[in-house]
């Protein structure tokens, strides 16, 4: 049995993968790649195939230590269907369930920052789980006002 601790990391992201699941349920490909027209601003598909490959490598990765094959360029060059991504994940969710299991007790262990402008020269588990966690929070309300912008803009 996992400590409540560990079981609040899973349940946040099951909650986070949730939301990120339901900005691009129903939607057609060109919604799921249409880009609102601001500075910087992502499709759906960018969204939330980069918060998935982003979650699985600080939990999977830096925090575990187990290899991860990513590469984040593409992710932000995504183009496409959106059909994988439920697969895609209930992948990472298997691979950051077994993590977390293999963290248990290890929270308060050593590893780099999870951003750069930490305050110190190391991190811990947690502070890489917390972090993935507001990451992937992040991009799953980017992608609400996204898929929210794209049904205006269908709706004329």
């Amino acid at each position: 049995m996992s400590s409540l601790e560990i079981e609040s990391f899973r349940i946040r992201f099951d909650y986070e993968f949730d939301r990120l699941l339901e900005t691009i349920a129903d939607l057609d490909d060109e919604a799921v790649n249409w880009k609102p027209p601001a500075p910087g601003a992502n499709s759906l598909l960018v969204l939330v195939t980069h918060a998935l490959g982003s979650a699985e490598q600080h939990v999977v990765g830096e925090a575990a230590g187990k290899t991860v094959v990513r590469n984040r360029d593409a992710e932000f060059a995504a183009k496409g269907g959106a059909a994988h991504l439920a697969a895609r994940a209930s992948e990472v969710r298997r691979r950051i369930d077994d993590a977390l299991v293999g963290l248990e007790g290890r929270l308060d262990e050593e590893r780099e920052p999870p951003f750069r402008r930490w305050p110190g020269t190391r991190g811990t588990v947690r502070d890489r789980l917390v972090h993935s966690i507001s990451h992937t929070a992040e991009h799953a309300g980017q992608a609400q006002l996204t898929r929210d912008l794209a049904k205006a803009r269908a709706a004329g």
